[in-house]
């Protein structure tokens, strides 16, 4: 145990920049951009990768593909289904409504400052404890233990602090809706909850402070808490109390202990056979003598202190200012809404539509260019003719058709948009059965009574197909249902007339 101990503070530093590099390497590996090229690289390893495999697998699959079709293009799925235009201006909705747009989660770069300055500013400190938790231990053991003690600090006081600013911010929010709300002289402060799955568009007609309680409060009674803040100042205070009085005392041992060895080793010369060391001294002369040395060294010991305890005091300082900058940090970043960060990570961070799609073109691209280079391979290996002529698009078009029909959820029956930035093929194989999903006029109908609200009615009708929003049955239908609705409005209005 000792070895290792020995060997583990003799490499200290080597450990640290390697125990660094892994955790910065398991970040990126963790991202998405990462292990997308990851899985395109062993999509094309020559003779063993999926490729080469599938080329000669031309058994037929589900909905006219080909088995070996389904497969490839279910490799890159996760990393290039985007939403349709309309459900990310639903997450963009949510987001805006919960006073979250344009909030970010912590980036990993501040995450990484912040734990930087906690170690750096309780190297000091940590030692200290080490030095008591091991009294007889070695110099090493004193040096391995302040690292733990460091490493347990810096996850305790990041995590608080973080977690301190984001419910502050979250607090803030909601005591100033429940502000406004009294201000209004409301009768009910009551929270319906709006969920991310759900029209954005359900209280549009509330008041802004009503619209962040539904996404943010938990419940009627939900006005937030400050004990995370609470608990984060007393955390602070202490530990920055704590640690200047043990360095001031260490201080005092340290004077001690030098006036100790000074003394002794005075004593020692006066008995090592020095002449000068036993001459004798009239007594006015000792005494004057003896008051101009213990002056001197009380000046030198008060000096000492003073210097010592504003140091202490400025690392104190420094301490509290790292911590408030933790607070600080929690504050700017994340999320208050109950589902705001699958919002956004559903977003990918994106504030528009079309930056989004631009992100993630390329590998929609890609992705049709392996499958492009595959349909090749199979027509190539094959004994019979082939005509394929089915993009990934297409694909992805079909998956969410079959994830909105197989949903229990009435608002994901709405037909997903066409696919991004490309048209389906129109042409099918003389091997295969193709047919779309098709939609009747009377499921038109049903859906656009079933939202009953003019701007959610006409984002619907915009996602239908040129042919079905061309149909003059369609166009006369709702032509109608317009005029009536404004007759209807119309009748409300004179009877308020007729009543004031």
């Amino acid at each position: 145990m000792d070895s290792m101990i020995e060997f583990a503070t003799r490499n200290i530093a080597a450990i640290g920049f390697f125990a660094a590099t892994a955790l910065v390497l398991m970040a990126y590996i963790a991202s998405n951009r990462f292990q997308f090229w990851v899985t395109d690289f062993w999509v094309t390893f020559p003779f063993i990768g999926p490729m080469a495999r599938l080329s000669k697998d031309i058994t037929h699959g589900a909905n006219g593909w080909l088995r070996a079709e389904e497969s490839l293009c279910g490799k890159y799925k996760t990393y290039c289904n985007l939403l349709p235009r309309d459900l990310f201006n639903e997450r963009t909705e949510y987001l805006r409504k919960a006073a979250d747009l344009g909030r970010t989660p912590t980036p990993f770069w501040v995450l990484s400052l912040l734990v930087i300055l906690v170690i750096a500013e309780g190297l000091g400190f940590s030692y200290l404890l080490g030095t008591w938790m091991a009294r007889e231990g070695s110099a090493n053991t004193h040096t391995l233990l302040m690292f733990a003690i460091v490493l347990v600090l810096c996850v305790i006081l990041v995590a608080i602090t973080h977690f301190a600013g984001k419910q502050f911010y979250r607090t803030s929010l909601l005591r100033s809706c429940f502000k406004r709300f009294k201000e209004r002289g409301g009768d009910d402060y009551a929270v319906r909850r709006v969920k991310l799955d759900e029209h954005q568009s359900l209280d549009d007609n509330a008041p802004e402070f009503k619209q962040i309680i539904n996404r943010v409060a938990q419940h009627s009674h939900d006005k937030g808490s400050y004990a995370g803040m609470v608990i984060a100042v007393i955390t602070i205070i202490s530990i920055a109390v704590i640690s200047t009085y043990m360095r001031m005392q260490n201080l005092e041992n340290e004077i001690l202990r030098e006036t100790t060895l000074a003394e002794q080793s005075a004593g020692a010369d006066a008995s090592s056979g020095n002449p000068f060391g036993n001459l004798t001294l009239p007594a006015e002369v000792r005494q004057a003598q003896q008051q101009a040395d213990n002056q001197a060294k009380k000046e030198a010991t008060n000096a000492l202190k003073s210097e010592g305890m504003a140091a202490f005091a400025i690392l104190a300082v420094i301490f509290t200012v790292t911590q408030i900058v933790g607070i600080g940090a929690g504050y700017m970043y994340g999320f208050a809404g109950q589902e705001s960060k699958d919002a956004y990570r559903e977003l990918g961070g994106f504030s528009t539509y079309e930056s989004y799609l631009a992100h993630y073109r390329p590998r929609r691209d890609l992705a049709n260019s392996r499958l492009k280079d595959l349909q090749q391979r199979l027509e190539e290996s094959s004994h019979t003719p082939l005509s394929l002529t089915r993009t990934f698009d297409d694909y992805l078009y079909e998956q969410r058709v079959k994830e909105a029909q197989d949903s229990h959820d009435p608002k994901t029956h709405n037909p997903p948009a066409a696919p991004v930035n490309t048209a389906p093929s129109g042409q099918t194989s003389p091997t295969t059965n193709t047919a779309a999903p098709v939609l009747t006029l009377d499921a038109i109908k049903a859906e656009i009574e079933r939202l009953n609200n003019a701007e959610a009615e006409k984002a619907y009708f915009l996602t239908l197909p040129a042919t079905l929003r061309a149909n003059a049955e369609l166009q006369a239908w709702l032509k109608q249902r317009k005029s009536d609705r404004e007759a209807a409005a119309a009748a409300e209005k004179v009877d308020a007339d007729e009543l004031f």
